[in-house]
């Protein structure tokens, strides 16, 4: 008896441990966009708003959110419900597959975007040789880069752009990892639910949200302690 119920205790836990651990560095939020953005891309398919889109998080301003998604749309007001992902934590958390391209472009893909993302933010034109950047530019090497087979219509910039981030990370899984543990200033906005339809993934800095995990870490502590408290009083019943 002694063997089977400390068994069924340090089960109990150790699930319960499993099950919480894909919840820890994510939150719901309520996305809105406000219906404008810093610059428009076109190719042959029209215009396409671009840059940094104005919009909130939970109602609070933001310094703006950037799409990197070319396949969905969204119209001025709407609002959705996404999995708010700090980049810092996305590889130590395990939700790099809960994103909208993780299991498509992986670590590496996302490290590539969050270079872009940053650049954007940062008002930066430069990427080492490549000069004279535009936001319209930036934009469009981020869709080409979570689009399968790529988009139509890049500039000869964005082309060398794409090619340029790419070659940083060549593929090396461990560099993406390190570079995108350091950026704890940026969030992944990931629409929930995804699929077709549904609103785009976007990215934001500096997002102040309780972390979706840190309710569900109590419950898990509170489980673990009376899991070890039955444990110790089954071991003393059978001592006595």
């Amino acid at each position: 008896m002694k063997i089977s119920s400390t068994r069924i205790a340090v089960l109990a836990a150790f699930a319960f441990l499993c099950a919480g651990l894909p919840a820890f560095g994510q939150a719901i939020v309520k996305v809105q966009y406000t219906g404008t953005y810093s610059t428009t891309w076109s190719n042959v398919d029209g215009d396409f708003g671009a840059g940094i889109y104005s919009g909130t998080v939970n109602g609070a301003a933001t310094p703006g959110i950037i799409c990197d998604d070319f396949n969905d749309e969204i119209t001025s007001g709407e609002t959705w419900n996404a999995k708010a992902y700090q980049v810092s934590t996305l590889i130590s958390s395990g939700n790099l597959g809960n994103t909208l391209f993780g299991n498509t472009i992986g670590a590496t893909g996302y490290a590539e975007i969050a270079t872009l993302v940053s650049m954007l933010f940062g008002g930066t034109t430069t990427y080492g040789a490549i000069t004279g950047i535009t936001q319209a530019e930036l934009s469009s090497a981020i869709w080409d880069i979570t689009t399968p087979g790529g988009i139509s219509g890049l500039d000869s910039t964005a082309t060398a752009l794409v090619a340029a981030v790419e070659a940083a990370f060549n593929g090396n899984t461990s560099k993406a990892d390190a570079y995108l543990a350091t950026l704890t200033n940026l969030w992944i906005l990931t629409p929930t639910p995804q699929g077709p339809g549904e609103a785009q993934e976007m990215w934001t800095e500096n997002l102040a949200v309780a972390e979706g995990g840190a309710a569900l870490l109590y419950l898990l502590l509170a489980g673990l302690f009376c899991s070890w408290t039955f444990f110790i009083r089954n071991r003393d019943r059978i001592r006595t």
